[in-house]
């Protein structure tokens, strides 16, 4: 049974090169003997007007010894002669590859020309017989000429076998090496996949072949060095999600066993207090966004799509946000245009949320906040600009990563650092709705979100 790639193509070229090149060879030969076919039939013909002109001068004593003098001057001609009773007189013959048919003799004799070309005897040669009647001496003869053909027939059959067997020798060797040539990328290819299912992704496959090969081999360097930085990500959010449930945790424990120190005065205990309450609501927001995330990847999450006036959600979320900006005596600027669009209202809601509160707290006193809605022919564009703190261009491309948080100066920007999962929400949300979402920035400029929507019908 062949059960390894090296054999299986080794197989396949063999079977298709040798099909191929016997089945050339057997149409070649065909062609060939055809091919000489013809030739001695016409050379035949041609040949035994000269030697029929010779022999009508002779009388009955000297035809034979004509006869003889022809067959010698006419190398690769089989010569016989027939007197006017049938009597074979001549029989010059360099092979036995032909017999000469009674009926062929009768005919001729009558004053007919005979030619047959039709047959073949059993070892393949051609059985070419041209006959031609002439009178010598006022007697009737008959001339048989047939071809002397054998020794090359056989000659190319054994100059044929030999190609075949060494063709067959050197295919063989190429063959192996061909079959080297295309299955070793292909070990390659399962030792490195070999290696990813068990968690290496630090495979490289240096296979620099253009083609199928090459492109799986770069398919397979591209899958490795992702599922390296999923798997440092999967590193990364098991580490932030410990750090950021176990820092509160940490506050809880701590307050809690100060508030059993009897001799604390009413306004330590009260501030303690407050502090485990936000600790408390910290933790309780990071579990929301989990889970709100861990929705919004499932294949359960409700989607509830309707017609919605998008214009009118943005002013209600800026005003809902009021006390927030307010107290930073930001300034709000509003240039929205009526759209309307279809899309889940509550998920939608959060998006302008989290923008929203990112701007407020990344703005310092006195900034400005701008929200502009514009119309466009296949939907609806979102911008959302403050004049903050902005954000390092390196940074930018992780903005919507889980638990990705910028620089120590967003988290001294007066607020309580967040989770870090606000714009993956964001991010998840908008492409659930099959938008886009960008970012652009500029450090102490300020940084400004766009958020495309489709208007589905």
């Amino acid at each position: 049974m062949i059960r390894t790639l090296y054999v299986r193509i080794g197989v396949v070229i063999f079977i298709v090169v040798w099909g191929s090149l016997v089945l050339s060879s057997m149409m070649f030969s065909y062609h060939f003997r055809g091919q000489v076919h013809r030739e001695f039939e016409e050379r035949l013909t041609n040949s035994s007007v000269p030697i029929v002109k010779m022999l009508q001068t002779a009388n009955e004593d000297t035809i034979v010894a004509l006869t003889e003098l022809a067959f010698q001057m006419n190398r690769g001609q089989n010569l016989r002669l027939y007197n006017g009773s049938g009597q074979q007189l001549a029989d010059y013959v360099r092979n036995t590859c032909t017999e000469i048919p009674p009926e062929a003799v009768e005919t001729v004799l009558d004053g007919f020309r005979y030619s047959d070309f039709s047959k073949k005897d059993e070892e393949g040669c051609p059985r070419g017989i041209v006959g031609i009647s002439f009178q010598a001496d006022g007697k009737p003869y008959a001339l048989f000429l047939t071809p002397d053909v054998g020794p090359q027939i056989r000659s190319f059959d054994r100059l044929q076998t030999r190609n075949l067997w060494t063709i067959l020798a050197i295919s063989g060797i190429v063959i192996v090496i061909a079959a080297i040539y295309l299955v070793r990328p292909l070990k390659q290819i399962t030792v490195a996949t070999r290696r990813i299912s068990k968690g290496d992704f630090d495979v490289r496959l240096n296979i620099k072949q253009r083609d199928e090969l090459g492109e799986l081999a770069g398919s397979i360097n591209h899958m490795a060095e992702e599922l390296k930085k999923m798997e440092k990500m999967r590193q990364e959010f098991v580490t932030n999600v410990s750090h950021d449930i176990q820092t509160p945790l940490t506050s809880i424990r701590g307050f809690s066993k100060l508030l059993q120190n009897d001799t604390l005065d009413p306004e330590e205990r009260i501030g303690y207090l407050k502090l485990i309450e936000s600790e408390s609501e910290r933790l309780s927001r990071l579990s929301e966004n989990l889970l709100k995330l861990a929705s919004l990847e499932s294949e359960h999450h409700p989607f509830h799509p309707v017609r919605l006036q998008l214009d009118e959600q943005l002013r209600l979320c800026v005003v809902s946000c009021e006390p927030l900006w307010s107290s930073k005596k930001l300034s709000i600027e509003l240039d929205l245009a009526s759209v309307s669009i279809v899309a889940d209202e509550d998920s939608l809601n959060q998006v302008w949320m989290n923008l929203l509160h990112n701007a407020i707290k990344f703005t310092p006193e006195g900034g400005t906040i701008t929200i502009s809605l514009e119309r466009q022919e296949d939907g609806a564009l979102v911008r959302i600009s403050d004049t903050g703190i902005g954000i390092a261009p390196e940074e930018l491309a992780n903005v919507f990563r889980r638990f990705y948080k910028t620089d120590a100066s967003r988290q001294s920007s007066g607020w309580k650092s967040g989770s870090g999962l606000g714009l993956s929400i964001v991010k998840k949300i908008v492409d659930l709705h099959h938008g886009e979402i960008q970012v652009a920035s500029r450090l102490e400029k300020g940084t400004t979100f766009s958020v495309k929507l489709p208007s589905r019908k």
